[in-house]
């Protein structure tokens, strides 16, 4: 487990940082990162006309589920997360026991007795408490107890399991009293995700659980959204200086009298590393990384083959070249078998 230090200034504590592979095994599930480079975890551009964007994810019970809800990962980080949730249990690998995003427990605190004016029914169901955003009545078996969310959450009326959720998942603007906040030496609340660092340096978070901080990194080249809470593009997180945090100012283009602005996409590629692009949108830079034993190629603005790419150093583009010839052999053999294995089920009739 490394240090790594977050900020110059003396206020920021060091970062305790667990980088996992893209493509681990936990508890027996294997999963990656969809739309990314399993080595890099890096979004991956197929043709120059698109943009690759972050996985969306959905925030639920304090871990996050990918789209298809198959597998509980916490997807924004890929690489720097493993796969979490109570049914798994612990990973027989002890590195992903450690500092990974850690889920809400079911805690409920004690709350101060309010009279309920409604009834309960026969269903068993949960009643916000008038104008709180923490508090709320369940109704079982008939019988109505008032309770609390732990301090950072919110009750959530239309949640199907447990209600209390992260303040990003209900808004709860018709409400507006909350708990005194439970702060402790690492956390501002008991629950919730806090961004670190300042405008150049976006990509650590900390998810606090219990009142324990875990602290995180985003992918490179993406940024944490207090907003979203989500590992984002830079320049779609409001407190972050895109220019700053990459280390990249997009040139400025002539505007042409008779065309106007320049329209699209340009691209760029990074002066120290071959596998390292820069995708302008107007004036706001992203960057992309090519993937394994790929660069980025000027003519084309796509991911190639490295040895095609005569700005990588000989290292790089003669692994490339052999990776491509175990592929290509690894194909002929497997056409062949096919071949093969047609040929002697035509032979049986």
């Amino acid at each position: 487990m490394a240090n790594t230090s977050i900020h110059s200034s003396n206020r920021w504590e060091p970062v305790k940082l667990v980088k996992f592979p893209a493509s681990s095994r936990v508890a027996d599930v294997t999963w990656r990162w969809e739309g990314f480079d399993s080595g890099r975890c890096v979004p991956k551009v197929s043709d120059r006309h698109s943009i690759p964007e972050p996985r969306s994810v959905s925030l639920q019970y304090g871990v996050a589920y990918s789209m298809d809800k198959s597998l509980v990962v916490f997807a924004c980080l890929c690489g720097f997360a493993a796969a979490q949730f109570g049914g798994f249990g612990q990973s027989s690998n002890p590195a992903f026991n450690r500092n990974q995003i850690q889920p809400v427990r079911q805690v409920i605190q004690e709350a101060p007795k309010a009279n309920f004016a409604g009834t309960c029914g026969e269903l068993n169901e949960k009643y916000p408490v008038p104008g709180s955003c923490d508090r709320y009545i369940e109704c079982l078996n008939g019988t109505s107890e008032e309770k609390q969310c732990p301090d950072g959450l919110r009750f959530n009326p239309e949640a199907k399991g447990y209600p209390c959720v992260y303040p990003n998942e209900y808004a709860c603007l018709e409400r507006s009293s909350l708990q005194p906040a439970q702060p402790t030496d690492q956390c501002e609340h008991q629950f919730g995700f806090y961004k670190l660092g300042d405008r150049a340096n976006c990509s650590y978070f900390r998810n606090c659980v219990a009142g324990v901080a875990y602290d995180f990194q985003c992918p490179e080249g993406l940024a944490w959204s207090s907003a979203s809470y989500r590992c984002d593009w830079p320049d779609e997180v409001e407190d972050c200086d895109a220019e700053a945090f990459l280390g990249f100012r997009c040139p400025e283009v002539p505007i042409s009298k008779e065309l106007g602005p320049p329209a699209g996409f340009r691209y760029y590629r990074a002066d120290n590393n071959c596998q390292k692009y820069f995708l302008c949108i107007g004036t706001k830079p992203r960057v992309l990384i090519c993937g394994k034993n790929t660069a980025y190629d000027e003519l084309t603005n796509t991911c190639v083959s490295a040895d095609e790419v005569d700005a990588c150093p000989v290292e790089i583009r003669n692994e490339a070249a052999r990776a491509r010839a175990e592929a290509e052999e690894l194909l002929a053999k497997e056409l062949e078998f096919n071949a093969k294995t047609t040929n002697k089920r035509r032979n049986q009739y």
